[in-house]
Parts: structure tokens; sequence; C-alpha cells
């Protein structure tokens, strides 16, 4: 009998949509992880601000310590540079680098387009249910967990 559980029809379906947007023109060591997309979305959405780490942290719900090593590998790659705060020099600015850029619009079409592709055939009503069903899993997990 197949497979039911929903942790696994999740784990399947993030792999598929992973898979799909892997056949985006970028190298593939260059590429965004999911968290990494999270992380430059917000800095890109606040363009114009100066953002640090607790303000991402604090945006995403990630533990300082988990960012910390995600943010390392971004400035190892090239997506961000992270310069001392003029103010406080405690505190280090995440910049997002052109390349980071670049590369997030790429995958945000390629995400655009997979959206497309996994809902086409789905009623509205259905997809709103289904948004109803997954946030009340994530309430759940909160909340137990």
């Amino acid at each position: 009998m197949e497979n039911k559980r929903v942790t696994y029809l999740i784990k399947d379906l993030n792999h598929e949509i992973i898979r799909y947007i892997c056949i985006a023109d970028i190298d593939k060591q260059k590429m965004p992880t999911p968290a990494q997309m999270q992380i430059l979305h917000f800095i890109i959405s606040k363009q114009n601000e100066k953002i640090y780490q607790k303000d991402i942290g604090n945006a995403l719900n990630l533990r300082r310590a988990t960012l910390s090593e995600i943010l390392k590998t971004m400035e190892k790659n090239d997506l961000i540079f992270r310069i001392k705060d003029q103010i406080d020099t405690r505190k280090k600015e995440i910049i997002i680098s052109e390349t980071a850029k670049n590369n997030f619009q790429i995958v945000k079409d390629k995400l655009n387009e997979a959206e497309k592709v996994i809902t086409s055939g789905i009623k509205k009503e259905d997809l709103e249910l289904f948004f109803k069903i997954i946030n009340k899993m994530k309430e759940n997990i909160k909340t137990k967990g």
C-alpha cells in the first residue's frame, strides 16, 4: 500500500519542486538553497533599509546559530557581504551581492513558473482548503513543538 504519511508527502513534493527549479540556468554551486532564498527575499524586500542578522532571524523565525551558519555559507558563495556597522561595530550589516540579485531573480521566476505548474487544474476552492490545512498544520507543530 502506498505510503500516505503527510510528512513524507510534503518532503517528496518539496524535492520535486527543487528538482524542477534546478533546471534554471545558474551554476548549481551558486544556486541559493530554499533558506537562502527566503533570506535574499527578505533583504531585497527591505532594499532601502539597513539589515542585520537579528532582523533576519526575527522575520524568518530562525535561531541565531542556524542563521549564522547560513550567512557564512552565503558569504562564502558571494551571495552577501557583511560589513561592520559604523555606529555599533559589534553589528554587521548584511548586503546582497549583484550575483545574488541575479540568481535570486532567475530562481524566483522559476518558482513562479513551478507555482503555476503545480497548481494547474486545481480549483480555487481546493487551493483555499489546502492553504487552510497547511496553516493549521504549521499552527499545530508550533504549539506542540
